[in-house]
């Protein structure tokens, strides 16, 4: 399998990039790719296989992964039939400031965007908590956004 390169570009005012598609699973290309920036994506409905590194899983309705900057993965839908639903949010690493991960007081974020390398899946209260901002996030500002 050939791995793509993707340039993501942030949204115009803002320092990452959200996007909210619907689609039908079987009419888009589920391209397997990396990129330099971190990326969050929810499945809001759909599922399928989740491929993420050398990874390969199914996921259902309210999947949520968090992946770290070049980690290949394929577009949650490979498998998948109907409708299919995500919120995926792609911010650049630069966002995280290295001085300010350095602190102690910050050494569970450092550790949690060490694991991201590997991809992280969430369940339970923390998926459920998660997506429910991430759903708000849609009608924000660029700046509600980003606080």
């Amino acid at each position: 399998m050939r791995v793509e390169f993707e340039i993501v570009h942030p949204d115009e005012g803002s320092s990452f990039r959200l996007l909210h598609q619907k689609t039908i699973a079987e009419r888009h290309a589920w391209q397997y790719h990396y990129h330099p920036e971190y990326e969050i994506v929810c499945v809001l409905s759909g599922s399928g296989t989740r491929h993420v590194g050398n990874h390969f899983s199914s996921y259902e309705d309210g999947d949520l992964v968090f992946m770290g900057p070049n980690l290949p993965h394929a577009g949650f839908g490979l498998d998948a039939h109907g409708l299919h639903e995500e919120i995926v949010i792609q911010i650049k690493e630069d966002v995280f400031n290295q001085s300010l991960l350095t602190r102690p007081e910050m050494e569970a974020l450092t550790s949690f965007l060490e694991r991201s390398k590997y991809g992280v899946s969430f369940s339970g209260a923390t998926r459920e908590k998660a997506t429910k901002k991430l759903v708000r996030l849609l009608k924000l500002t660029a700046f509600e956004r980003f606080i």
